[in-house]
């Protein structure tokens, strides 16, 4: 070992260009190459492009395509048309001296210089550390407990940031085998959020794919349409693709169906799980204000996406609804008796029925003050199950700047063992958000202040929504807007390959409850009653099979 730092030594700050080097440079470098020494990992050389006026990204992207090489820069700069950065990579510092310290780029020929082993990784980051073992750092601290790796804006890093490393693609990962062999291993759940991909970074997802990989978030990228959004793998349960390009131009029926084919698995989409049907599909709900399509839409996936990560366990993910600085109160309509049984909302909250806990006072920590608070004490409460057919909407503001938004319903606390019993709940909860322009077609939402109430709900609320059925199956709709009824009617098309005249006719003559549809359009098929100019010509490129498929089961 100590022989090879010896050699590695032996041009410590040498100028390398096209004056200087020699066959001898060049094969004393082989051989440094060849002997894989590890102090090569520590030692940094300086790369001076001569008159380069590009950004970082162009360079490092020109490199990689003209040399053929994967490297990672460190402290790049850019002054009076002198671009310089360094680089452990003795593998790039050969291919520039094999082709004679020279690079094209859109009709120009760039010379190159090269300050061979000009620094340390001391020197650079104040300790020896090398950048793959800084990576390993990075990426091991980005797997929680759960098995869940969050490699979310990865290239912002701020480990990355403070040592002034460019890890301009995140598709860099795929040259650290050994780690990522044994980090794909292990993961079930992977966020690829946030970091700019135009396409599944397969280089990276052919590490998981062998593994219990069964979740992956693609939420917030620039994958531009569902061509380049090729399955992962079949196991993938849980995915999440929204604010991508793809999305923009796409109604949910066709989006839900032509990502379920790549996905054939999958039970939750962008944080929204299917029912038992395999379909998602709009809750008829009481609006008062605001009937625009623009806000019921807003609404409408809100309240989908919160109640979905709010019922799920545990409830850490609720967080990211929320403002920094948001606010919470929680206030309980519970009598005395029933407070005792309900010690993780009396610590909480203030109580209506109750003079002396009415007040607030901020010294019993009656409010919560930011996101991770208000994080912290609903994760606190029970399991919950909320019964979206009982939800009364109210749209009392909606504009640039804000959203105010009353939603009351109805939702249990399943029981666990069978001592304890169910318990049933009503809610009403007060949101008031701010709303953020990014640019004239997309908008930010957070919620800034929030009151919930709880209270027992009545046996016969109870009776009229939980106890029927309608909370696991809620697939009928009362009284239909033209937009829930198309929803209905394209979902019914999708399963029975009916004409959409004749799918809402079934549907308007079984009162819009779409279980009920499907049974009568079943008894009709096997009786021969349902005539072949009710269904729509067969298309080749849709993946449908014949009506056999169609069986109906105990549950329908």
């Amino acid at each position: 070992m100590c022989a090879k730092r010896y050699q590695l030594e032996s041009y410590r700050k040498h100028l390398l260009n096209r004056v200087t080097s020699s066959s001898h440079i060049i094969e004393y470098i082989e051989n440094c190459v060849a002997s894989d020494d590890e102090a090569a990992n520590h030692s940094f050389h300086k790369i001076i492009i001569h008159n380069w006026t590009g950004s970082n990204i162009e360079l490092f992207g020109t490199i990689v395509e003209y040399f053929c090489v994967s490297f990672i820069p460190v402290n790049f700069t850019s002054q009076g048309g002198i671009a310089t950065f360094y680089t452990s990579s003795l593998t790039l510092i050969l291919k520039i001296a094999k082709l004679d310290f020279m690079f094209p780029h859109q009709r120009n020929m760039f010379t190159v210089d090269i300050l061979f082993n000009d620094k340390t990784s001391a020197d650079l980051f104040e300790n020896r550390i090398s950048i793959a073992d800084l990576v390993s750092s990075i990426v091991s601290s980005r797997l929680n407990e759960r098995l869940e790796l969050d490699l979310s804006n990865f290239c912002n890093d701020s480990e990355f940031r403070q040592k002034k490393i460019d890890f301009y693609k995140i598709t860099l990962l795929a040259n650290f085998k050994i780690l990522m062999l044994r980090i794909g291993r292990d993961t079930r759940a992977l966020n690829l959020s946030n970091n700019n991909l135009s396409q599944i970074p397969a280089e990276i997802l052919n590490f998981f794919i062998k593994g219990d990989l069964t979740s992956v978030n693609l939420s917030n990228n620039n994958i531009p349409s569902l061509q380049e959004l090729h399955r992962v793998s079949s196991k993938i349960e849980k995915l999440w693709v929204e604010g991508n390009p793809l999305c923009e131009n796409l109604d949910p029926v066709t989006y839900v169906k032509q990502i379920t084919m790549k996905f054939p698995r999958l039970i939750q989409l962008d944080g929204v799980r299917f029912n038992e049907h395999g379909v998602v599909i709009p809750f008829y709900r009481n609006y008062l204000d605001s009937q625009d399509k623009g806000t019921k839409m807003l609404v409408e996936k809100f309240l989908s996406l919160y109640f979905a990560h709010y019922d799920a366990s545990p409830r850490l993910s609720i967080e990211d609804f929320y403002d920094p600085n948001a606010k919470l109160t929680i206030s309980t309509n519970f009598t005395a008796t029933e407070e005792k049984t309900m010690q993780h909302s009396a610590k909480h909250s203030r109580n209506v029925l109750d003079p002396k806990k009415r007040l607030f006072v901020v010294s019993n920590h009656k409010m919560y003050t930011s996101k991770k608070a208000i994080c912290g004490v609903l994760s606190q409460f029970p399991e919950t199950v909320h019964d979206p057919t009982s939800f009364t909407v109210d749209v009392l503001k909606n504009d640039k700047k804000s959203l105010v938004l009353i939603v009351d319903g109805v939702y249990k606390e399943p029981s666990r063992d069978s001592i304890v019993p169910e318990r049933y709940f009503r809610f009403r909860r007060t949101w008031i958000f701010r709303a953020n322009a990014k640019s004239n077609t997309t908008t930010e939402y957070f919620i800034t202040n929030e009151m919930l109430n709880i209270g027992f709900a009545p046996n016969d609320v109870v009776e009229k929504y939980f106890k029927n059925g309608k909370v696991t199956n809620p697939l009928a709709l009362n009284n239909p807007d033209p937009e829930d009824s198309n929803a209905l009617c394209n979902i019914l098309c999708h399963f029975t390959r009916l004409k959409k005249t004749e799918a809402e006719l079934l549907l308007e003559s079984n009162d819009w409850d779409i279980k009920k549809t499907v049974k009568a359009f079943l008894k009709d098929l096997r009786r021969g009653n349902v005539t072949m100019d009710k269904f729509v010509v067969y298309d080749e490129e849709d993946d449908f099979t014949d009506s056999s498929s169609l069986v109906e089961d105990d549950g329908l």
